[in-house]
């Protein structure tokens, strides 16, 4: 009877010294001369639309970075799943898809982060949003 109660505790303490999953806010600025449409595209392809990003102007999306193994997520807005982040994208508000760029999350998946900042424009002719990361913060 001693040893579940043992194997709880040590579970438990576990738990409690586990590392907490950190805060991250990414930014993402529009330094093109016409708007966009940004969204957050989650695993199994859903998506959120984060609306139009006019220029000049930013979207501040803040989200959550697993200690584990640096996945990117947000938590549903019930509390009940992690709802993690495959990509985000921002395109032209005519034909949204041929044009969509997407920034570029790959060094915020392997080191811990505080914030990442990213600029996305269209360019001056036709072709797709170019998107760039111009810093991130450990």
């Amino acid at each position: 009877m001693k040893l579940p109660i043992l194997l709880l505790s040590l579970t438990l303490a576990g738990c409690a010294t586990a590392p907490q999953d950190r805060p991250v806010i990414v930014q993402i600025t529009n330094t093109g001369s016409e708007p966009l449409g940004c969204k957050i595209v989650y695993g199994h392809w859903v998506e959120h639309d984060m609306g139009r990003l006019a220029p000049g102007t930013t979207f501040d999306i803040a989200m959550m970075q697993a200690t584990k193994d640096k996945a990117l997520y947000i938590t549903r807005d019930d509390g009940q799943r992690q709802m993690m982040i495959e990509n985000i994208v921002c395109g032209r508000l005519v034909d949204w898809r041929g044009t969509q760029g997407q920034v570029d999350l790959t060094t915020a998946r392997q080191q811990a982060i505080s914030h990442l900042e990213a600029t996305c424009a269209a360019p001056q002719e036709a072709g797709r949003v170019a998107c760039k990361l111009t810093g991130i913060g450990l």
